[in-house]
């Protein structure tokens, strides 16, 4: 068993972090300084007020790409198996149950988080899991969840995900069309 890993004292540590943190400051200099210059101070007061917006726009096209990023290949070509109930370790201060299940290469691959139960002697659920790349994996949730999850993807991921995709580039064009 590896040794844990230690806790990160700052979340945004990582070098590709601190890039999308230079970034974002980034886009948001730009668009000050580029507001500034057009001497329309109604242009920057909207650029700086719609910017937290825009920043946590981003924040949910992340979370429905970090949601959905697997969903689609799962979906075409994964394929479904029974995990059996292991164990559970506290992960902080939340309970994580472990599943096992071996792939078609006969390899035991580890499954932590729940699902909708299909067995309970032993605990069993459904994992799907894709052959060509065998850590992505996913659980088998009922239709009632699967639902909800397309429905919080059309309604809510798709529209914020457009909106937040053509602020920048229509706040710069009409920026730079006032100077």
């Amino acid at each position: 068993m590896p040794p844990p890993r230690p806790e990160r004292k700052d979340r945004w540590t990582t070098p590709r972090e601190r890039r999308v943190q230079w970034a974002f400051g980034a886009l948001f200099v730009l668009g000050t300084a580029l507001a500034a210059a057009t001497e329309e101070w109604t242009l920057a007061l909207l650029w700086v007020t719609l910017y937290t917006p825009f920043l946590v726009g981003c924040a949910v096209a992340h979370i429905v790409y970090r949601v959905t990023v697997d969903w689609w290949p799962l979906r075409r070509r994964g394929i479904t198996v029974l995990a059996v109930y292991k164990d559970s370790d506290y992960v902080g201060e939340v309970l994580v149950k472990r599943y096992s299940f071996t792939d078609v290469a006969s390899e035991e691959r580890k499954f932590n988080g729940g699902g909708r139960l299909v067995a309970t002697d032993p605990e069993r659920i459904e994992v799907t899991y894709d052959p060509c790349a065998p850590k992505r994996m996913t659980t088998r949730n009922g239709p009632a969840v699967r639902t909800l999850s397309v429905l919080a993807y059309v309604l809510l991921g798709l529209p914020v995900t457009a909106v937040t995709a053509a602020y920048p580039p229509v706040s710069l064009i009409v920026l730079l069309s006032a100077l």
